[in-house]
């Protein structure tokens, strides 16, 4: 644009004006989603969802935490709260082992859980409507 005159030089301050306003606006609401995004609990949120978004991601996490929760129950099981350290070892070794069994097969031992719960439920049926099995 060629400014020649008063007119038209006030017309592009003013197109100038309005174009700093909108990027003002702009830059003041990337700001504030910047400053959200970065507090610390939505990291946490968006860092979780990231994480737990695929099923097979959500599906090893779950595993692996069935396998810990069994490897500690076995330990606790197999040694109670033993101060021996040979006893505190084997059962280190013990809860490892478990939980690396258990995580390997958590599909294998999930699908054996539901078919039991399915057969308790049965049972429970029978049981109220008299019959035995």
């Amino acid at each position: 644009m060629h400014i020649n005159n008063k007119t038209s030089l006030k017309a592009a301050i003013y197109r100038l004006e309005q174009r700093q306003i909108e990027q003002k606006e702009l830059l003041v609401a990337q700001f504030h989603e910047t400053y959200e995004s970065l507090r610390p609990l939505n990291v946490i949120k968006s860092e979780l969802n990231r994480i737990t978004g695929s099923s097979e991601t959500r599906n090893n996490v779950v595993n692996a935490a069935i396998g810990l929760g069994a490897g500690l129950l076995s330990k606790k099981i197999f040694l109670g709260g033993s101060h021996n350290i040979l006893k505190r070892l084997f059962g280190t070794v013990i809860e490892v082992g478990i939980a690396k069994l258990v995580a390997g097969n958590a599909d294998k031992i999930k699908e054996k859980g539901l078919e039991l719960k399915e057969k308790g439920i049965e049972l429970l049926h029978a049981s109220k409507n008299g019959y035995v099995l």
